[in-house]
């Protein structure tokens, strides 16, 4: 199984080629941008929440209460008063932090239905559907942040998959190999089932996808990528790369 570090930088190198992609297409700005690569990050750690006696799981579980509890307060900002948005703080904390926290550890066991395929597909589902009816996001930015926790979570389930293969020892697969991809469980049936109904009835409380599928279909989505993947001829390397990363008081020597 790889480790903490190691899926942290897998989800962080897929999302962030991701978000790349996005800001040169022009698609989004960049602020929406940093928080898809965010979430794509977050996603790559979600695999993990069954495993709660993990310090990395509980410094996740603890940030994302953090920035959930902001993320409702910068919502509700200018409906509420200060104090009914520190209510709305703590509370969201108090929800995710030790409710939610609480019970993963007491019903689920580490690589369970939770670190399965459609536990990922599941997370961004729920990710969509918060991003349009919490946060009155537009469809297709909801699309994307669930897009980008799916795509992170998927990045960390093919991460322990690749490390279940022993190149250098005497077996070439280890006993882990097929348990971290994997689509449900024969023991579990029916936990199989309940978490393929939750996916289906996720699917159905978010906005529609058409406009997403639209937009990732349209070629002028990547134009500009394809336009821009190595400098055009006669052009220069990084033009005026050093002006902006320099200090004026040296640059005007």
């Amino acid at each position: 199984m790889a480790n903490f570090n190691t899926h942290l930088m897998g989800a962080a190198a897929v999302s962030g080629l991701a978000a790349t992609v996005l800001v040169m297409s022009g698609a989004a700005p960049h602020q929406a941008v940093i928080g898809y690569f965010v979430l794509g990050v977050i996603g790559g750690l979600l695999p993990d929440i069954d495993l709660p006696t993990s310090m990395p799981v509980r410094i996740a579980f603890l940030s994302l209460a953090v920035v959930a509890g902001f993320l409702v307060v910068f919502t509700f900002g200018r409906r509420y008063s200060l104090v009914e948005l520190v209510v709305l703080w703590v509370g969201c904390f108090v929800l995710i932090r030790y409710g939610l926290f609480v019970l993963l550890d007491r019903f689920t066991v580490h690589r369970g239905l939770v670190h399965t395929v459609p536990g990922g597909i599941g997370c961004g589902l729920m990710t969509t559907a918060t991003a349009y009816h919490v946060f009155n996001a537009s469809i297709v930015h909801s699309w994307l942040c669930g897009t980008f926790v799916s795509v992170g979570f998927i990045v960390h389930l093919l991460l322990d998959e690749l490390y279940s293969v022993d190149l250098f020892g005497k077996k070439l697969l280890k006993s882990s190999f097929g348990t971290a991809f994997s689509f449900g469980s024969l023991s579990q049936p029916l936990g199989t089932v309940v978490l393929y109904l939750m996916v289906g009835g996720l699917f159905f409380i978010c906005p529609p996808s058409k406009p997403f599928t639209d937009f990732m279909l349209d070629r002028d989505t990547y134009r500009g990528v394809t336009q821009r993947l190595v400098p055009t001829a006669g052009q220069a390397w990084f033009p005026g790369f050093l002006r902006r990363v320099t200090p004026a008081s040296l640059s005007g020597r």
